[in-house]
């Protein structure tokens, strides 16, 4: 997984700073490199930055679970309580350019350190508030500082691993951000049983607090940090820095206006950050579809409806199981052949995540009826979520071997601002679209979306050599 050694590099301006400089570990065995720290230690950062994503997208979905008792207390309608979690996706989306900077100077740690507890006192805003006013503007700013820690966590691991175990470190990784939001509804929905709304904020504070002592156990991972402080104590010159000028112009091109670029330019990162996007935003439709669905066709509690969410979890974990032996098994060793296969062999897994996607939503739309078991559409939740994680994994890998490193950090940008913005909307309209088109064929149009979009993987397979060799970034300019 040579390639996934890069997916995660959000900030890939720090390579060109490593790149210039002349500090580099004594040597492969060098103690003080992370991918040589003990196995105990890289697991145990592992799993803290892992915990912390999850608190992150957790604060997403666990809102919603208030939202009926926040339409009685603040005298607003629920659509308009659904602009808090919209709100929060779209600061969740554009986040990530204010760890640009401040990882790029300072590091991973220091942007855990300032990013989450900001965001927690944005967090209790929400809890104290009175008027819907207050809500919005506070659960605004909490995804937007919280959300530098989803976009620097993944170059924590990176920093960690060697490339034979990247791969499979950052496919169990992944599944943190994606289980976030599956747990919001299944915890938040007997929250809201026997408390007022305000404590699914107090819920996500434990959570955040309990992360605070773990974060603060951090050790720096990235690279040229660690070089500088160790040059400073051995009395070593420091490696020349980037004019003020340049880095900033640099940080801008790579966070801002390159991804914007390659969104609207670009037929490979438009083609799939519209498909991933369409998916992502259906899973956010969810929060308002399935307590819907449960509650009008089985009479489901709050509580119970948020258990209808577990078999998009079970989902979630086949497809990483599936996507873990794909690469072990197929793609690694590929890669390490003297004549690797091109970009375009890592679109299998989007082909399977395309045919599973449609057929969890039509078995969801057309069984979720008072005749058959309750268990039977939850179960369509399996293949909607095996899907849905097929399709990230296949947009990272792909991106990054389609592109050069800073490249990728910009596809990959792009595509997290489509899939948060995207996303921001669907909660908006999905429950006035169910109750016009009922739970049958409202359902069935998210279906047949993802059927227009299912030729995506087949297309760039096609076409994708043709659409590399034509780009502009894939010069040789651009390395």
């Amino acid at each position: 997984m040579v390639n996934l050694s890069r997916v995660t590099s959000i900030l890939s301006a720090a390579e060109v700073t490593e790149n210039i400089a002349p500090l580099e570990w004594d040597g492969p065995d060098d103690p003080e490199d992370p991918k040589n720290w003990p196995v105990w230690l890289r697991v145990y950062q592992t799993f803290v930055v892992a915990w912390m994503c999850l608190v992150v997208t957790f604060g997403s979905s666990i809102y919603v679970a208030g939202a009926t008792d926040m339409v009685l207390e603040l005298g607003v309608s629920r659509t308009v309580t659904f602009l808090g979690l919209s709100l929060y996706l779209v600061g969740l989306a554009f986040g990530p350019a204010l760890a640009a900077p401040i990882s790029e100077v300072a590091g991973r740690n220091p942007v855990y350190y300032m990013s989450l507890p900001i965001a927690m006192l944005f967090t209790a805003g929400v809890g104290k508030a009175h008027n819907i006013g207050t809500v919005l503007v506070c659960r605004f700013f909490a995804g937007f500082f919280a959300s530098p820690v989803l976009a620097v966590a993944g170059g924590s691991i990176q920093d960690m691993w060697p490339p034979h175990l990247l791969g499979m470190t950052l496919s169990g990784f992944c599944l943190a951000p994606f289980a976030g939001p599956i747990l919001g509804p299944v915890i938040g929905g007997f929250l809201s049983e026997r408390k007022p709304w305000n404590w699914t904020m107090w819920v996500l504070l434990m959570f955040s607090g309990a992360s605070m002592p773990l974060m603060i156990s951090l050790r720096e991972t990235f690279k040229p940090v660690l070089l500088k402080r160790r040059a400073k104590k051995r009395g070593l010159p420091l490696p020349p820095r980037l004019p003020p000028k340049v880095a900033l112009k640099l940080i801008f091109t790579v966070t801002m206006a390159r991804p914007f670029m390659m969104l609207f330019t670009e037929p490979i990162v438009l083609s799939l950050s519209v498909y991933m996007a369409f998916v992502f935003a259906v899973l956010f439709g969810f929060f308002e579809a399935y307590p819907y669905v449960f509650t009008t066709v089985y009479g489901f509690s709050s509580g119970q409806e948020g258990l209808a969410f577990l078999g998009i979890g079970v989902g979630l974990l086949l497809g990483t199981a599936l996507y873990l032996i794909l690469d072990q098994k197929k793609f690694m060793p590929a890669m390490m052949s003297g004549n690797p296969p091109p970009p375009e062999s890592r679109l299998l897994v989007a082909k399977i995540g395309a045919v599973s996607m449609p057929i969890g939503l039509f078995w969801l739309a057309w069984t979720a009826r008072p005749s058959v078991h309750w268990i039977v559409p939850i179960l369509a939740g399996i293949p909607f979520g095996f899907g849905l994680i097929l399709l990230f994994f296949c947009v990272v890998t792909y991106f990054a071997l389609c592109y050069p490193a800073l490249v990728t950090a910009s596809a990959l940008a792009a595509n997290n601002m489509a899939r948060y913005l995207l996303a921001a909307g669907f909660p908006l309209f999905t429950i006035q679209m169910y109750n016009k088109l009922h739970i049958d064929w409202a359902t069935s149009l998210f279906a047949f979306i993802s059927l227009g979009l299912l030729p995506v993987p087949w297309l760039l397979d096609y076409y994708g050599a043709r659409l590399r060799a034509a780009s502009k970034y894939n010069q040789t300019t651009t390395n």
